[in-house]
């Protein structure tokens, strides 16, 4: 790093002095106006071409700018009308008058957006889109790409428990919801459905566009439930010469909060002041901060460079992006390089367009175990660890001391233990559009994928005080995908009639592979889980391996008609085959219907001048999930342990049907309504949208109970079950302030919705009420510590337990009874519901300013309101049950004080709103101007998750709302980070 700072030290300087010399100049003035009305425009900017330099008109539309002698081209913009050019010849001290009258176009309206083997205009649209491009992307660090859209659109919630480095984001569009299929939407890469988002780089990122309703995402049939992401990566565009982009960072993380654990002199003075505690205490002589011990400030860097260009015909960018995220706990890390080509080439009189493009990913990570409470969960360890225990003995090596069950130094944990992964993606597509005659067009888009991962697990023999056998794990696991699409388009204008449609064949076909081996007791530690023959403990099951494949085949079409730009239909048929389902239903119908109104083209809109957009949009359509894997449907046998045999006297291998066949199990279906308003007002100076929505998913996947006989199986895959989401969004964008000096552009986003049960079982299917949301932990025994419930009538994510009646004189838990009294048995207490992990709503706020020209700052604000979080970290930690050996939180004390003296019990004493407003990233840059061989410099800071303000008492209070449970703050989640940022990005 040190080499890196001296190197380019010198670098920056000379830019930083370079941009401040002066040349020979002249003055430009003028005014800029309407050409329809001669009105002057405010606000409006003028830039001097290929740069950022520029100025905004005053009041009174004039404006004043020095520009460099010479020939000098100018560019007036508004919003709301198209840009000018003008083009002046400069002399030194001379000063030009130079006016610009721009023409009425609402610019905005007029922007493509992606929606599904096409584009469309943003005017045109009749189903629910959002489009949000590279410019208005979180900045920073991104260690998933969807973190960039984090809180900038409405219905579309991006979360993620912890700061983990190799743990990626969680995206649910309107509240996605399911029994036991997943419920991300679908990424489509450069028009290649089912792509891995994180093997794009985010500086490779040209656009997102989401489908969030059932009538957009139609098209995409089978797997369009959850909605659709659609990813644009950047292109080469016509440039005389080369293109060089350059962008870097490095960044220091730390721990965003940290839990109150008791110090090892609070510890020792408390408890040596309670004879009780004291005379059971074993002082370790130390005082330890544990989590210092642990957490570290980490520093990620990243290195992106792209070369870019193209002639008329030709156009090609490649680029090659370096990350590495080094983690705030010791042992983490992830490094991932990503290199992508894209090529573009036009022919036969440009009627052939042919693209192509080709990326490699490879990744390399360097994980920790924390996610439950054993001998090798990392956090666990090191939160219950007593502070008055050292890190080590006075010769070197690590303090160990078997104060409870399963009490480990955490340090030595992470030294000793190695959890690795190495990863390589690569993927493919080359494509080809021919326009037969004018209006028709051929399309085929071949695409392929490939993802490998190789995981490495050794524990030594050394680990816990020498009591361990070892274990070491090595695996492999292969994906391939195969992509074959081929399209017709038709597009015409005929007078005031415009129809636009398209047509397809779509072929996918997936493959995994992959095995596992495992053992125990190596001789040796030094070959670790590299040479797995040296472990002499091997038994059957410990090696396994696979093979699967599934195919989708689906046929599909859309036409969308246009009359007089006043009223546009789009309708939407597709038609899937999947070898995942049963021979009775492996084809299904997915079609879709959406109209608009453009209500402002109207005779009675025209003359009203504040409202220059209303459109009325109503879609209806259905969509469905099969996300199940494979081979459900059908009966096939299971490995099921082994069982002695007495004929032999060894060891057999037993097997078990996996479960019953079902030829009648299809998809889940997804039927939504959306109805939307979308509104502009002063030429678009505030615009946005309003939709509600409702969506029924119908047949639930899910593995049911059946008896046996005459099932083969006690256990069969079957749809049952209906799950119902009403929502309403708003987005809204202003531009609520323009002068010389200040552009603020600011956009806000509002969702709710709530997730209910209708229905979980039938005739054929019963299903009891499901139990979720478990806990685990010390003093958790018995099958009482679930804390949820689904069941029909009740949302999803309702708090269902027994509800807090104070304590006993003995400090014994009290809960309250069905018949109105209070009782300390946890099978007696009635269970209530007590509250929901449902937010009410969620906001997002985001602004981007421009002041002086060149610098710009851009901020987010993200809210969450109206939820319930379980602390289980303070029903663990909080509870003073464990002195004196374990560590517990500082309100273990005020609950000691209080007289608390029960384990561990589920009720709603540890149910706790958690609110919150959190500043999740701003950026301020600023923009040097007319440096020698520079298009374009700038340098930044940033900084994600700046700060939050809550009332909830643990150390995160967000959560992620995906599955059947969520809500639950376990003490073994990551801890969430706070960064700090150092960028440039340059253009040459």
């Amino acid at each position: 790093m040190t080499t890196f700072i001296k190197k380019i030290l010198p670098l920056l300087l000379v830019i930083i002095t370079s941009s401040f010399a002066t040349g020979q100049r002249g003055t430009v003035t003028g005014v800029v106006s309407d050409r329809e009305s001669g009105e002057t425009l405010p606000g409006a900017n003028v830039l001097i071409e290929g740069t950022t330099t520029g100025t905004v008109t005053d009041i009174d539309g004039q404006y004043s700018l020095s520009v460099p002698a010479g020939e000098v081209t100018l560019i007036a913009s508004f919003l709301g009308y198209e840009s000018q050019a003008e083009t002046v010849v400069m002399e030194a001290g001379a000063t030009v008058n130079l006016n610009f009258a721009l023409a009425s176009d609402v610019a905005v309206l007029e922007e493509f957006v992606l929606i599904g083997y096409g584009v469309q205009k943003r005017s045109d649209l009749t189903g629910s889109v959002a489009n949000i491009t590279s410019a208005d992307l979180n900045q920073g660090v991104l260690t998933d790409p969807v973190q960039g859209i984090q809180g900038k659109i409405a219905g579309v919630s991006v979360s993620r428990k912890g700061g983990d480095p190799n743990v990626g984001f969680d995206i649910q569009i309107r509240g996605a919801s399911s029994l036991t299929t997943s419920t991300s939407p679908l990424f489509v890469i450069d028009g290649v459905p089912g792509a891995d988002p994180t093997t794009i780089s985010p500086d490779d990122i040209e656009s997102f566009n989401v489908l969030k309703d059932a009538s957009a995402a139609a098209i995409y049939g089978s797997r369009g439930a959850n909605g659709v992401v659609i990813i644009t990566t950047k292109r080469g565009l016509e440039k005389e010469g080369t293109q060089i982009e350059f962008n870097s960072y490095m960044s220091l993380e730390t721990v965003a909060n940290r839990l109150d654990l008791l110090s090892g002199e609070r510890y020792r003075s408390f408890v040596e002041s309670d004879p009780g505690l004291s005379t059971a205490f074993r002082d370790g002589g130390a005082n330890t901060d544990w989590q210092d011990e642990v957490y570290r400030t980490s520093n990620s860097q990243n290195y992106s460079l792209a070369f870019s260009g193209g002639d008329g015909r030709t156009r090609y960018r490649a680029s090659l992006t370096h990350s590495n995220y080094e983690g705030v706990v010791i042992g983490s890390e992830k490094t991932r390089t990503i290199g992508r080509i894209n090529l573009d080439q036009q022919a036969l009189d440009d009627r052939l367009t042919v693209s192509a493009g080709l990326s490699a990913t490879m990744e390399n990570n360097q994980y920790i175990q924390y996610d439950g409470w054993g001998s090798n969960q990392i956090l666990y360890q090191t939160f219950q660890r007593n502070p008055t225990d050292p890190v080590r003995k006075e010769n070197g090596e690590f303090y160990e001391i078997e104060r409870v069950f399963q009490y480990f130094n955490p340090v030595n944990l992470v030294e000793q233990i190695h959890n690795e992964r190495e990863a390589k993606r690569y993927f493919g597509y080359l494509k080809a559009d021919m326009e037969i005659f004018s209006g028709f067009e051929a399309g085929v888009n071949l695409a392929y994928t490939r993802n490998d991962h190789e995981g490495f697990y050794f524990e030594p023999t050394t680990m816990y005080l020498g009591t361990h056998a070892g274990y070491g794990n090595r695996s492999y696991h292969n994906f391939e995908s195969k992509v074959l699409e081929a399209t017709l388009r038709y597009n015409n204008q005929f007078g005031v009639h415009s129809l636009q449609t398209v047509g397809g064949y779509s072929f996918q076909e997936d493959f995994n592979t992959g095995f596992q081996a495992e053992g125990r007791q190596p001789f040796v530690d030094y070959t670790r889980m590299h040479n797995l023959s040296l472990f002499q403990n091997v038994n059957p099951g410990n090696i396994s391996s696979y093979k699967t494949s599934n195919r989708l085949i689906s046929f599909f079409g859309r036409a969308i008609y246009n009359y007089d730009s006043k009223y546009y239909l789009t309708a939407t048929i597709r038609r899937d085959g999947s070898s995942k389902f049963g021979r009775h239903n492996q084809w299904g119908w997915f079609p879709s219907a959406s109209a608009m109104w453009n209500i402002t083209a109207e005779d009675f809109m025209q003359g009203l001048d504040v409202v220059n957009n209303l459109r009325l949009r109503v879609g209806y359509g259905i969509t469905g999930n099969q996300e199940i894997g494979v081979y459900n449907d059908v009966l096939y046998y299971e490995s099921a342990g082994t069982s002695f045999n007495f004929e032999t006297g060894e060891d057999a291998i037993l097997f078990r049907f996996a479960h019953s066949a079902n030829p009648d199990l299809k998809w889940e279906e997804v039927a939504e309504l959306n109805v939307g308003i979308d509104f502009g007002i002063l030429n678009d100076r505030i615009s946005g949208s309003i939709d509600y929505f409702r969506k029924n998913t119908f047949d639930l996947l899910g593995r049911y109970s059946v008896p046996v006989p005459p099932n083969v199986s006690d256990r069969i895959w079957a749809n049952v079950g209906e799950f119902q989401v009403n929502g309403f969004e708003l987005f809204v964008q202003a531009y609520p302030y323009r002068s010389e000096n200040v552009r603020w552009r600011t956009s806000m986003v509002f969702s709710t919705y709530e997730q209910d049960v209708i229905n979980l079982s039938s005739e054929s299917f019963p299903w009891t009420p499901l139990r979720e949301g478990w806990l685990s932990g010390p003093g958790l025994v018995g099958d009482q510590n679930w804390t949820q419930t689904v069941r029909p009538g009740l949302p999803i994510g309702t708090w269902y337990m027994p509800e807090y009646a104070g304590l006993s004189p003995d400090g014994k838990f009290l809960f309250f009874t069905e018949a109105g009294g209070v009782t300390r048995e946890l099978e007696q207490a009635e269970r209530r519901v007590v509250g929901s992990a449902q937010p009410d709503f969620e906001i997002g706020w985001s602004n981007y300013l421009t002041l002086f020209n060149n610098i710009d700052v851009n901020f987010t604000i993200r809210g969450v309101y109206g939820y319930e979080v379980f602390n289980t970290t303070r029903l663990i930690l909080g509870n003073p049950i464990f002195l004196p050996d374990r560590n517990v939180l500082s309100s273990a004390l005020d609950e000691y004080d209080r007289g608390l003296r029960d384990n561990p019990v589920v009720s709603s004493y540890y149910l706790e709103d958690a609110s919150f407003i959190r500043l999740d990233n701003i950026s301020i840059g600023y923009n040097f101007e007319n440096v020698p061989g520079f298009s374009r410099l700038r340098v930044y800071l940033a900084s994600n998750n700046v700060f939050t303000i809550t009332n909830y008492s643990g150390i995160d209070p967000e959560i992620s709302t995906t599955g059947l449970s969520f809500g639950l703050d376990q003490y073994n989640v990551y801890p969430k980070t706070r960064t700090l940022t150092f960028g440039i990005n340059a253009t040459l």
